[in-house]
């Protein structure tokens, strides 16, 4: 039996701004009014729809969470190395005096939460 969700109806209801100061039409998070066949579109959603958009919105909050925490954690475990040099220092400067564990948790770390930022800058400046 095929699914009665409609991928293009969720991914409507999860770029919807509800916090947007012009209530007289539906904007997407960006910024963005919604165009006159999203506004058709998101009109005609189901209840089973809205389930998956708040589940998708959820599972997106929690990854945001848990990406926050670890940015947290990576500041966190630099400033306990920074404490011990001089003002002036950088980043090299920390990792060279880290414990092996800390400098592979600083590995790790380093890797997850400048991902989303190594996409964007290759998305922006790598040739097509």
């Amino acid at each position: 039996m095929p699914s009665s969700v409609r991928p293009e109806v969720v991914l409507l209801i999860t770029t919807l701004d509800l916090n947007h100061p012009d209530k007289t039409r539906p904007y997407h998070r960006d910024g963005r009014p919604f165009t006159r066949a999203e506004r058709d579109l998101l009109i005609t959603f189901t209840p089973e729809e809205k389930a998956a958009a708040i589940a998708q919105i959820q599972l997106e909050d929690e990854w945001q969470r848990e990406l926050d925490e670890m940015k947290d954690a990576f500041v966190d475990l630099l400033m306990k190395y920074f404490a011990k040099l001089p003002k002036g220092s950088v980043v090299s400067d920390a990792v060279a005096i880290m414990t092996d564990e800390d400098y592979a948790e600083f590995e790790r770390l380093a890797e997850i939460v400048t991902a989303e930022d190594t996409l964007e800058f290759r998305a922006l400046y790598e040739e097509k």
